[in-house]
C-alpha cells in the first residue's frame, strides 16, 4: 500500500485505536489480515500527516479500521464465495444480541484458499473474532480477540529481466539484452513464472522444479505466520460533555518461510570455500534456509474528551512495549562435500531435513513507545474553526546479537555482523488548521509536523551508506469542497517538504525488500480531486484524480561498479521512485431497485523503480477496468435475506506489471558502461480475467 507514494512503513494503522504497524518494519502485512472486512464497521484512510487522534507518528498517511459495535439483535450470516485460480472463502459471523440489556457476545471466522495465479502462490490463510461486551448506565467495556494465520506460497522475486548471462529471457528491452513488452512475457509462457520454485536452466524457457539430492521434489518457498491481538477497553461518559476510553492490548506473532536457495555462494551463509578430495575448488551449493522471528507486543492507549460551548478537546496517553527474536536456520545442504568439511553441518545433506537444523543468526531487539497529545479546536461564531495539536513521542530502540550478513575476515573465514544499536528518539509533533463553513461550501487548510524514527531494515540493511537519521515533514494542505443535494465535489492542494526522507537506492533485501536510505531535500506535491453527480434515482457517477510532482532536489546514488567497487553519481530534481504521476479513477454506479452495478476503471502512470529517471528501468502505465454485481433477496421468516454478488476484474485481460524492483551496475569491461548499464528488473505482474462469485446468508 501507498497513500501519496508513502510505503507501508510511513503509513500509520490502527484498529479501534490501537496499533497494528509492527514495530520494528513498521508495517502491517496485509497478507496477514485474511477477511477482517467481515467484522469491521468502517475504514477511515487520511492523507498525508492527519490528526494525531490516528494514532503515534502518523507521517505519509493513516488508516483507521473499526470493529463493529456489538448487536442489540441475534443474527447468523454465512458466507461463500469462489473464483479464478481455484479461489475460495467461507466463513460465518454471528451474535448472541443483547442478553439481559447488559451481556452481548459476537463472533466471525473465515478462511480463504488460492491456487495462486503466479506458480507456487498456492496457499491458505483465515482468522477469527470474538467480542464480549458488557453494557452499563455510563460504561461500556469490551474484550476483542483477533486472531489470524497463513501459510502461503511466495513469489516476491517477481518475473525476472535483465542483461546479461543472468538473464532468463530473449529479445531487447531499451539498450538491453531483455524482455522488450509485456506481451513478450506472456506470449513466452512467463507471466506466471516464479523463480523462487522453478528455475529455466532445462530446454529454452522449459521449466524445472527445484529437486533434492534424492531426486524428490522441494514443494516451494512458503511463508507462515500466526498472530493474536487481545484488546481490553472501557469507554465511559463521566460527566455531561465529558467522555473517556481505555484501551490494553496485547499482541503475540510467530511466523517463518522456507526457500530452496540454489547455487548460493558458501559465504552468504559464513563459510569460505575449500577445495574438495579431488582438488576442486567448491564456492557453492544447494541450501534451504527457514528464516523467522517471534514478537510481542502489549501497552495501554487512554484518551479523554470534551465537547460543548463551541470547544472540542482530546487528549491522549499511550505506551506500547515491544519485543522480538530473530533467527535464521539452514535446514539442507545439497553438497555432501560441504557438509563433510564443515562439521556443524552433519546430516543436513540427507533429504529428512526436517530434523537436522544449523542455527546461522540470532538477534533480540526492544522497542519502546510513549507518546501524548493534546488536541483542542474552536468555533469563531458560525463560519470559522480553529484547531490545534500536539504530539510527543519517545522512542527507544535496541537490538543485539548476529545478524544474517557476514564479514570477510584477512584469514579468509566470515564471521556475523554484530548488531549492537541503541537509539532514543524524542519528537515534538505540532499540526494546526482552520476552516470556513457556509451552506454547501467549505475552505480549509492547515500545517502539520511529523518525525518517524528509522525501521529495522534502515540500520541493518543500509550496506555502503551511513548510519540513518531519523526523518522529518513539513505537511501545507489547502483544499475546498462543495456539497449539494445532487453534486458533490472537492479540490485539494498539498506540498509536502522531506527532510531525511527515506528514499528506494535500487537495491532489494534477499526477500524482496527495498532498501532504503536518507536523502537531505525531498518534496511531494499534488492536487487532489473528486467528484461525483446523482444523474438520475438510478445512476451515479463519481471520478477522482491525483495529480502530484514527486522529487528529490540532490540525489547521491551509489552504484556498483565491478570494475572498480563502486561509482556516486549525482542527480539534481529526479523523480521518486514508485511515485505515478498520475492516478485517475472513474466509477459508473448503477442501482435500479435492489441491483447494484458498479463499473471501475483506473490509470496509473509510469512509476520509476529507482531514483535515477530512467526510463529503461520503470514500470510502463497501465489501465485497468472492473464491474461489480450485487443483488439483495429478501424473505420472511428465519432467513432474511440472501445476497449474490458477481466481481470480474482486469476485465479487457491486460498485460502490465504494478509493482517490481530493479538492479543495476556499472560493467565497462563487459560492455556496460554508465548510460547502458547491466540490470535485472522483477515485473510483479497482473493476472488475466478474473471471476468471483459470492453468496450471502443472513438469519435473524
Amino acid at each position: 500500500m501507498r497513500i501519496r507514494g508513502a510505503g507501508d512503513s510511513r503509513i500509520n494503522v490502527t484498529i479501534d485505536g490501537v496499533p497494528l504497524n509492527s514495530p520494528e518494519d513498521q508495517c502491517v502485512f496485509w497478507a496477514n489480515m485474511n477477511s477482517y472486512s467481515y467484522f469491521l464497521e468502517s475504514v477511515q484512510v487520511q492523507r498525508g500527516v492527519g490528526s494525531s487522534t490516528n494514532g503515534d507518528g502518523a507521517f505519509g498517511g493513516s488508516v483507521a479500521l473499526r470493529s463493529r459495535p456489538f448487536s442489540y439483535d441475534p443474527f447468523l450470516e454465512l458466507d461463500a464465495s469462489y473464483g479464478s485460480y481455484n479461489t475460495r472463502n467461507a466463513g460465518f459471523s454471528a451474535s448472541t444480541g443483547l442478553l439481559g440489556n447488559r451481556f452481548a457476545a459476537d463472533f466471525a471466522f473465515h478462511t480463504t484458499g488460492t491456487d495462486g495465479y503466479v506458480h507456487g502462490t498456492a496457499g491458505n490463510s483465515g482468522s477469527w473474532y470474538v467480542a464480549l461486551s458488557w453494557v452499563g448506565r455510563d460504561v461500556v467495556l469490551r474484550y476483542r480477540n483477533i486472531g489470524n494465520y497463513e501459510h502461503t506460497g511466495q513469489a516476491w522475486n517477481g518475473v525476472t529481466a535483465g542483461t546479461g548471462d543472468l538473464s532468463i529471457m530473449d529479445g531487447t528491452y531499451g539498450n538491453n539484452t531483455g524482455i522488450k513488452t509485456y506481451a513478450d512475457m506472456y506470449a513466452k509462457g512467463l507471466g506466471k513464472f516464479n523463480s523462487l520454485y522453478e528455475s529455466l536452466d532445462t530446454d529454452t524457457y522449459g521449466l524445472s522444479r527445484y529437486t533434492l539430492n534424492d531426486g524428490s521434489l522441494w514443494p516451494k518457498t512458503t511463508d507462515n505466520f500466526w498472530q493474536d491481538h487481545n484488546i481490553l477497553s472501557a469507554a465511559w461518559n463521566f460527566a455531561e460533555g465529558w467522555n473517556s476510553t481505555l484501551s490494553l492490548h496485547y499482541t503475540h506473532g510467530y511466523g517463518y518461510y522456507e526457500e530452496f536457495r540454489q547455487s548460493n555462494k558458501l559465504s552468504k551463509f559464513g563459510f569460505a570455500s575449500f577445495k574438495d578430495a579431488d582438488g576442486n575448488t567448491v564456492k557453492r551449493t544447494d541450501f534451504i534456509r527457514q528464516k523467522g522471528l517471534s514478537q510481542d507486543a502489549g501497552g495501554a492507549v487512554w484518551n479523554v474528551s470534551y465537547s460543548g460551548n463551541g470547544w472540542d478537546f482530546i487528549g491522549g496517553l499511550s505506551a506500547q512495549l515491544f519485543g522480538a527474536n530473530h533467527f535464521g536456520y539452514l535446514t539442507y545442504v545439497a553438497s555432501p562435500a560441504v557438509t563433510a568439511h564443515y562439521p556443524v553441518l552433519a546430516g543436513l545433506s540427507d533429504t529428512n531435513f526436517d530434523e537436522g537444523l544449523y542455527k546461522y543468526y540470532d538477534s533480540d531487539a526492544r522497542k519502546n513507545d510513549y507518546s501524548s497529545f493534546i488536541k483542542v479546536s474552536k468555533n469563531l461564531g458560525k463560519h470559522f474553526n480553529l484547531f490545534w495539536d500536539l504530539q510527543y513521542r519517545r522512542v527507544t530502540y535496541r537490538t543485539d546479537g548476529i545478524n544474517d550478513k557476514f564479514i570477510e575476515q584477512p584469514d579468509g573465514s566470515y564471521v556475523n555482523q554484530v548488531l549492537d544499536i541503541d537509539k532514543t528518539y524524542d519528537f515534538l509533533n505540532p499540526k494546526a488548521g482552520v476552516s470556513w463553513t457556509s451552506g454547501s461550501h467549505r475552505v480549509y487548510a492547515s500545517f502539520a509536523n511529523s518525525n518517524r524514527e528509522p525501521e529495522r531494515n534502515n540500520f541493518t540493511d543500509n550496506g555502503s551508506y551511513p548510519s540513518p537519521e531519523s526523518e522529518n515533514v513539513s505537511d501545507f494542505e489547502f483544499g475546498y469542497q462543495f456539497s449539494g443535494r445532487k453534486f458533490r465535489a472537492g479540490a485539494n492542494l498539498y506540498y509536502m517538504d522531506y527532510v531525511n526522507q527515506f528514499v528506494q537506492t535500487g537495491a532489494v533485501s534477499d526477500i524482496g525488500e527495498a532498501l532504503t536510505t536518507n536523502v537531505w531535500d525531498s518534496y511531494r506535491a499534488g492536487i487532489e480531486l473528486v467528484a461525483s453527480a446523482d444523474i438520475s434515482s438510478w445512476l451515479t457517477l463519481e471520478a477522482n484524480a491525483a495529480l502530484s510532482r514527486n522529487r528529490i532536489k540532490d540525489f547521491d546514488e551509489v552504484v556498483e561498479d565491478w570494475d572498480n567497487g563502486s561509482q556516486t553519481i549525482h542527480y539534481d530534481n529526479s523523480t521518486l521512485a514508485f511515485s505515478p504521476s498520475a492516478i485517475l479513477n472513474g466509477f459508473i454506479i448503477l442501482h435500479p431497485g435492489r441491483l447494484q452495478a458498479t463499473w471501475h476503471t483506473s490509470y496509473v502512470s509510469r512509476q520509476y523503480l529507482d531514483n535515477t529517471e530512467n526510463r529503461d528501468r520503470s514500470l510502463p502505465g497501465y489501465s485497468l477496468s472492473g464491474l461489480s454485481l450485487r443483488y439483495p433477496l429478501k424473505f420472511k421468516g428465519l432467513l432474511k435475506e440472501v445476497n449474490l454478488g458477481l466481481d470480474v476484474n482486469n476485465i479487457f485481460g491486460v498485460h502490465a506489471a504494478t509493482s517490481g524492483w530493479v538492479y543495476s551496475a556499472i560493467y565497462a569491461s563487459g560492455g556496460h558502461p554508465e548510460g547502458n548499464r547491466y540490470y535485472q528488473i522483477g515485473f510483479v505482474p497482473t493476472a488475466g480475467t478474473t471471476v468471483m462469485w459470492s453468496i450471502s446468508l443472513k438469519f435473524r
